[in-house]
């Protein structure tokens, strides 16, 4: 079913430009590491502003790195509406995370250049800054200054895992802004993104309305045991740290599996002093719990302290917990979301509707302005995997329900 809107998604142009962001940072395994505020980063940012200017957007960026290209409206005293997603990735990324929302809503803009299309609302593009959190912690932290509890001067201080700051890397690659250029208006925010899931392929549906993002909390837990010979040292009397954390890892695993509403991720482990014939004294790990509903994250927080007490009790050693980071669970606006379903009907696409389990930036973005979100499917479920992978075709589909979406929020200018 064709639309009846006036422009048209170049299938082609989308998929070349993906192909091509594809190769700045691009892996020996096929995918891409472009950890936020690197050489790569700055490289990405580069070809994206190059890109800006052949759509005819105007681009300025802020204190914190965003970058946002603009479209006029009709009326220049309207709140624009705002789409777009990230460019950094995580250190074994692919190639569809978070670009293929820059680049789809790029390919939005030429389409409507392409027709002679103008809105009554101004357009923006954004790009925004370290939304994966790889080397920066928290996750979405340039959002979270603009629109949630992050203050700006955690932002710069965070610091990576060589002691550089935010706010130094910001400067060494350019892109420190000004305050002046953040978004401070919008009538709705978009965020088109692979589903990093396998909900949608498993259904055979092309397209994924999603109602909200899942809530979301970090920890560092810190299991102190005591370091020893490798040698002398008799099994019975060994203060393991790292035996330890691995009972802990499946009982934790176990507790979430009881709740059945929730997700429970053990992905890092420092182990100290981690030399081959030592007994480890200390282990440092992180532990990342999800779900859609506050009230479940917190019973799964309460099963994971009670879990962590009890390996302490029974392996003599001492378990602290400590969360880092909190990003409740948000609804969408469901204007948006009527409208997103809306689009998707009416290219005839099938669709359904879902919650993201990964963090995005949409969620702090709703927490001030009216936002939602449209999914494509993602091969096998995979993402931060090197092997992602979203069909042309797909990756086209979503952009063209994008398309859709944009110029009902923004509205055609009916006089031009």
């Amino acid at each position: 079913m064709l639309t009846p809107l006036p422009a048209r998604i170049d299938a082609d142009r989308l998929w070349s430009r993906l192909m091509t962001m594809a190769e700045v940072g691009k892996t020996t395994g096929g995918g891409v590491c472009r950890l936020a505020l690197t050489d790569e980063d700055r490289a990405a940012r580069d070809l994206l502003a190059e890109w800006f200017g052949a759509a005819g957007l105007s681009v300025r960026v802020d204190d914190l790195g965003n970058m946002y290209g603009r479209r006029a409206g009709a009326d220049p005293d309207a709140p624009p509406v705002v789409f777009g997603s990230h460019l950094d990735t995580v250190p074994t990324g692919g190639r569809f995370d978070g670009a293929l929302g820059v680049l789809g809503a790029v390919e939005v803009v030429h389409a409507l250049n392409d027709a002679g299309c103008r809105t009554r609302a101004p357009l923006e593009v954004v790009n925004w800054t370290n939304e994966e959190g790889a080397r920066f912690q928290p996750a979405m932290l340039a959002s979270g200054v603009l629109f949630g509890p992050l203050p700006l001067e955690a932002a710069y201080a965070a610091r990576d895992a060589s002691g550089r700051t935010f706010g130094e890397e910001l400067d060494r690659i350019g892109y420190r802004g000004s305050a002046a250029n953040r978004l401070a208006r919008c009538a709705a925010y978009l965020e088109l993104h692979v589903e990093q899931g396998p909900v949608l392929e498993r259904a055979g549906t092309q397209i994924g309305v999603v109602e909200g993002v899942e809530g979301i909390s970090w920890s560092r837990v810190q299991i102190l045991g005591r370091a020893a010979h490798a040698g002398p040292t008799p099994m019975a009397e060994r203060r393991d740290a790292l035996v330890a954390a691995a009972r802990l890892v499946l009982l934790l695993r176990d507790a979430a599996g009881a709740l059945g509403t929730v997700r429970l991720t053990v992905g890092r482990l420092d182990v100290l002093p981690n030399t081959v014939n030592v007994v480890p004294g200390a282990v440092e790990m992180t532990l990342d719990i999800r779900s859609r509903r506050d009230d479940d994250l917190e019973a799964a927080l309460r099963a994971a302290d009670r879990v962590c007490g009890d390996v302490a009790s029974a392996d003599d050693v001492t378990v602290r917990r400590a969360e880092f980071w909190r990003s409740p669970a948000t609804p969408f606006a469901g204007r948006v979301i009527a409208i997103v379903a809306g689009a998707a009907a009416g290219r005839g696409y099938t669709a359904a509707r879902l919650w993201a389990g990964a963090g995005h930036d949409a969620k702090y973005v709703a927490d001030r302005f009216p936002a939602g979100m449209i999914f494509v499917p993602s091969a096998g479920g995979l993402s931060h995997n090197e092997e992602e992978w979203t069909s042309p075709e797909d990756c086209a589909r979503g952009a063209a329900v994008l398309l859709d979406t944009v110029l009902t929020l923004a509205e055609l200018d009916r006089t031009a």
